[in-house]
């Protein structure tokens, strides 16, 4: 799944970002820039559903996508698919990533995923009298919340456990094998020790990116069905308690944000916040990608605007510097990338 994953970034970029770009879109990169790519490139699902990635892993899969004549890289940086990637992009019969949706979900599903495995092990090893046992997950608001939730179930606790293993069967029959069987394998609970990746991977004949991607996308998949369906699955829907819709603006990006609604202007912000303009507006762009109903109608009118989006499905790119080239400077790029982070907020075609 993972090669799957990464072919088809390589795809949808089409020699316009290198791979270091990718790899901060899939390690989930809060910046301006990579925000834009996601949604620009039409992979903003894949944003942030890997958050182990490393440079090293990355470029042993890409290492053996050359290998196979997958991919070609130029300049060192550069990859695009030959025809053999374009054929193993459209034959592929592996699992598919159908329910990530990281540029939405990706904070949530992290939170979720904790909740969920530490309730676990707390009700299963509760349940054989073991009080004592060191948390599989160590961040304190993920601990709060069991300890929280814990209180209001411990009376029933016995019921507690029995509607969890249901529904994770129930939900895990659905998935493919390797799937479910790693999902539960890493499961820590009772008197049993989950496997760590490294084990998995080598009990399964898998790298430990492929691990980490089947795990990611198991999470993603319970999220969402309990998302949909909480009453079904009542027992682990009471992870998503308080989890509402996140924003991926950042916190910076988010006081830019609250002076423009006062109605001051890029350059007044900056100087507020003593920051560079260029920075200032990398946080409207920020805004112009995450933030419902944004307006960019203060810093460009419409016709220039549709100008602009006109002109990138002319050239069927999203390379600023060609679009920018093809206006001879008219627009800024500034006024480019605001444009493009808008108009993907739906779908936007190329052809």
């Amino acid at each position: 799944m993972f090669l799957y994953i990464l072919l088809t970034c390589i795809n949808q970029m089409k020699r316009e970002r290198t791979i270091s770009g990718i790899f901060h879109l899939l390690k989930g990169k809060r910046s301006a820039q990579t925000l834009q790519d996601a949604r620009v490139y039409g992979i903003d699902d894949f944003f942030g559903i890997c958050p182990n990635l490393s440079k090293p892993k990355l470029a042993t899969t890409i290492q053996i996508a050359v290998d196979n004549d997958l991919i070609l890289i130029e300049n060192e940086q550069f990859a695009s698919l030959t025809k053999d990637g374009v054929d193993y992009l459209a034959n592929y019969q592996g699992p598919r990533p159908d329910y990530f949706s990281g540029m939405a979900d990706a904070a949530n599903v992290q939170v979720f995923e904790g909740r969920l495995r530490l309730l676990i092990q707390t009700v299963t090893n509760l349940s054989v009298n073991n009080r004592s046992f060191l948390a599989i997950i160590e961040q304190p608001p993920i601990q709060q919340w069991v300890k929280h939730h814990y209180s209001r179930i411990k009376e029933g606790m016995k019921e507690v456990e029995e509607q969890l293993y249901e529904e994770l069967a129930n939900l895990l029959s659905k998935r493919t094998e390797v799937e479910a069987v790693l999902f539960t394998s890493r499961l820590t609970g009772g008197r049993i020790i989950g496997e760590t990746r490294e084990q998995l991977a080598r009990d399964h004949n898998l790298s430990e990116q492929e691990v980490d991607i089947l795990l990611s996308h198991v999470s993603y998949y319970l999220y969402e069905q309990c998302r949909i369906s909480p009453s079904c699955y009542p027992a682990i829907a009471t992870c998503l308690e308080g989890l509402s819709s996140s924003s991926l603006i950042t916190r910076s990006a988010k006081r830019t944000y609250q002076f423009l609604e006062k109605g001051f202007t890029l350059e007044s912000i900056a100087a507020i916040r003593k920051l560079k303009l260029s920075t200032i507006q990398d946080h409207v762009i920020e805004a112009a990608l995450v933030v419902p109903g944004f307006s960019i109608r203060p810093f460009i009118n419409e016709e220039h605007e549709q100008a602009i989006l006109a002109s990138a499905s002319r050239l069927q790119t999203r390379r600023l510097k060609r679009i920018y080239e093809a206006f001879q400077g008219q627009f800024s790029y500034f006024e480019l990338r605001l444009v493009l982070a808008a108009a993907k907020k739906e779908p936007m075609s190329y052809a």
